[in-house]
């Protein structure tokens, strides 16, 4: 079955579900948006850290990690 296929199969049937499975679902899409939407203002957050210069060398990477245990 092809995405096609399932999208018009999950459509067709949303009517009939329950509400625990609607639940379900908008609750699994809705923190996948969520998740999407923090990743990419990190990204973001990131590149302004790498093109100022706030970054950190590799032996100030290992120190941290080191001090960490």
């Amino acid at each position: 079955m092809n995405l096609v296929e399932k999208r018009d199969f999950i459509h067709s049937r949303l009517h009939k579900v329950d509400e625990s499975l609607i639940n379900e679902f908008y609750e699994m899409l809705r923190k996948e948006e969520v998740l999407k939407a923090k990743l990419i203002a990190r990204a973001q957050k990131s590149e302004i850290d790498t093109q100022s210069g706030k970054v950190f060398s590799r032996t100030e990477i290992e120190q941290r990690t080191n001090n960490a245990y």
